[in-house]
């Protein structure tokens, strides 16, 4: 559904706002609260009464306090904003303010706290303003025209007092502010989940990509080669034609300036400071510096070295590139790098690359740092004597190609889901700020579940399809079972749970109901939206399995913004049944469903020996193989036991009866 607009308006004589509901006021914000009220109302209190602390790293973005901090209130009562539940606060002070930091206060121990003084505080004159309050301080109506009014230069510019204080704010009755904060609680609360299951994927994507990496440049990539002992504990068996190697004996660590001692010393050539060498190992080459200027106190590195940052995060953020395109082949650059040089008769510089991003590198790497907090550092030595299995260089140029090109799939799904969240994000800015300027009217959908439709809090190309979303979920709770269980549930979810929205087109297979192109799409979708990987088998006859990521948790946000609560609630039950009645279980439910449900469509006749006369001579000849009637007749009773029991509306079956004849 929609959101309808109030049936009539009126200027609010505010330039920025333009119109409001017509029994809406506009006055300013000193009207409806008191900014920054005084720490009086505590002075009684003994000077050892501990109260809770907010400085600014307490208080979060999407308006999230970290409320384990207490102080003597002796210590804090001078030098700290003074604040009470029930008053919203914002950061006033840059990039603070514009990255949202602000919180209506809640939870504080005695009621009362202090914190940084880098905030604004509002009370609101009526208690149950609070929530109203806070979402108007976070919607672009107030950051937009607070942010062109800030005052001071550079980091430390502050949106004023006396903005806030005269500032006018939309401001519908009572009752109707309640119902605002309530629908932007629900609704925002829902774009969020969203949020956090693209978070969950990049997170889930970055974690396959890493065992991608690391199984390549351990293993290789024949499961079916001869293995043997590498000698190395963490490695374990490495490819029989391999061989076991320490960098120090194919590479050449941090060479020599000497290359270029003869070189003019205005000669330009590329200089990278650590912040032009991404994560992802691109390269900011804009930079050039004469040689004059680098040669001493920085990094010498040649066209075709691999670097590695050896300083903490940026060594476990992975940090490091193949040196590329360099003005001259030459560059200098941040002394926090190692540098190695592949012999290439023996190792391409890709191929080290490569193994340099691998898991085990960097968590060994990890292990080795010495230092002290953000200044620990990778010793050159255990780079030097990293040892590991090479293969030959023709292998090593398959293993490039095929982590070249997984890696640019990874990088398109993460880019994905990383455009799906800016999105959201952006409409739910443009929800909040519709809401709390009336541009929507939500006085009549505020006790209803789903308010806004999906077209509207859901970006269709980016965010997950309900076949991703199915497929996920019947492949965590069935794909033990093989292929053929996870494409019964993808029927029954269409058939029984109402997901009309998959539009399959089934076919009488011998194993049951079956859309080659529905299974597909939902494997996919599970592993595009979701990094659950099917292996498919490389031996006839051999199942289908898959691999669920460690972390996944069940898209229910996803699942529920598709198709609703309810419906989603009953695909749940759905798959509980399924799972606990084992694969030949699922199988014969899901092919009674169907020839049930066909008769029912047909208006036939459906009695047990009309539906088991389907299953067994009407459906496929493995069927008679696989059950009898006394099977069948189980099932069934199970069937009614359960309440699993059509209605003539599901998809129907394809190829029927005279297909046999």
């Amino acid at each position: 559904m929609s959101v309808p607009a109030y049936p009539e308006y009126k200027e609010s004589g505010v330039a920025w706002l333009g119109v409001v509901p017509s029994h809406w006021d506009c006055p300013p914000m000193k009207a409806v609260c008191e900014l920054n009220p005084s720490k009086n109302e505590v002075t009684y209190l003994p000077e050892d009464t501990e109260l809770s602390f907010l400085p600014m790293e307490a208080i979060g973005e999407r308006g999230e306090l970290d409320l384990s901090r207490t102080r003597p209130i002796g210590e804090v009562s001078n030098g700290y904003s003074y604040f009470a539940d029930g008053d919203v606060v914002f950061a006033k002070v840059t990039p603070c303010f514009e990255n949202g930091k602000g919180a209506l206060i809640q939870g504080l121990i005695g009621g009362r706290g202090f914190g940084t003084t880098e905030v604004t505080v509002l009370r609101p004159k009526q208690a149950s303003d609070a929530h109203f309050l806070r979402w108007l301080t976070v919607s672009r109506i107030f950051r937009d025209p607070a942010t062109g009014e800030m005052q001071g230069a550079g980091g430390l510019k502050r949106v004023p007092e006396s903005f806030v204080a005269s500032f006018k704010v939309p401001w519908p009755p009572s009752a109707e502010r309640n119902s605002i904060a309530t629908f932007l609680d629900r609704e925002t609360a829902k774009i969020d989940a969203l949020v956090a299951e693209q978070e969950r994927l990049i997170a889930l994507l970055k974690e396959k990509r890493q065992a991608v990496i690391s199984h390549a440049v351990t293993k290789g990539l024949n499961p079916h080669a001869p293995m043997k002992g590498s000698g190395i504990e963490w490695l374990g068996q490495i490819p029989a034609h391999w061989d076991v190697k320490r960098l120090r004996h194919v590479a050449s660590l941090n060479p020599s300036k000497s290359e270029i001692a003869d070189w003019e010393p205005e000669t330009e050539v590329s200089f990278l400071p650590m912040e032009a060498i991404g994560e992802d190992g691109g390269l900011s080459l804009e930079r050039t510096r004469p040689i004059a200027d680098v040669l001493t106190g920085y990094t010498y590195f040649h066209e075709g070295d691999v670097t590695v940052a050896k300083i903490t995060p940026c060594f476990e953020n992975g940090k490091g590139a193949v040196m590329q395109q360099l003005v001259q082949g030459v560059g200098f650059g941040t002394t926090e790098l190692i540098v190695v040089r592949p012999h290439q008769d023996f190792m391409s510089s890709a191929y080290l690359d490569w193994i340099f991003r691998s898991q085990p590198f960097r968590a060994l790497g990890e292990g080795s740092m010495y230092g002290a907090g953000g200044q620990k550092r990778v010793p050159d030595d255990f780079v030097r004597n990293f040892a590991i299995g090479f293969p030959p260089r023709h292998e090593q140029t398959e293993i490039i190609a095929y982590l070249d090109r997984l890696a640019r799939r990874f990088d398109q799904l993460a880019g994905e889901a990383q455009s799906a969240i800016l999105l959201l994000q952006e409409r739910r800015a443009a929800l909040i700020s519709a809401a709390v300027t009336g541009k929507i009217d939500v006085r009549g959908v505020t006790s209803q579940s789903n308010v806004i439709s999906i077209d509207y809090v859901r970006p269709a190309s980016n965010l997950p399809t309900l076949r991703a979303v199915v497929g996920a979920y019947a492949i965590r709770e069935l794909g033990p079972m093989g292929r053929m269980a996870v494409m019964k549930a993808g029927y029954l979810a269409e058939g029984h749970a109402g997901f009309g929205d998959l539009n399959g087109r089934y076919e009488r297979y011998a194993a049951g109901p079956y859309d080659s192109s529905l299974i597909e799409a939902m494997q996919n979708g599970a592993w595009e939206s979701y990094g659950i990987l099917t292996n498919e088998p490389r031996d006839e006859g051999k199942p289908v399995t898959y691999n669920v990521p460690k972390d996944y948790q069940p898209p229910f946000n996803a699942l529920s913004a598709l198709v609703g609560e309810d419906r989603a609630r009953r695909f749940l039950a759905l798959l509980s049944l399924l799972k606990g009645i084992g694969r030949d279980g699922v199988e014969a439910v899901a092919t009674l469903y169907a020839v049930w449900n066909d008769l029912l469509a047909a208006s036939k006749t459906a009695d047990s020996d009309t539906i088991c006369n389907g299953v067994l001579n009407d459906w496929h000849p493995e069927k008679t193989k696989k059950f009898k009637r006394a099977d069948l007749d189980h099932w069934l009773a199970w069937m009614h036991r359960n309440n699993f029991v059509p209605d003539g509306t599901a998809p129907s079956t394809h190829h029927q009866g005279d297909l046999f004849a």
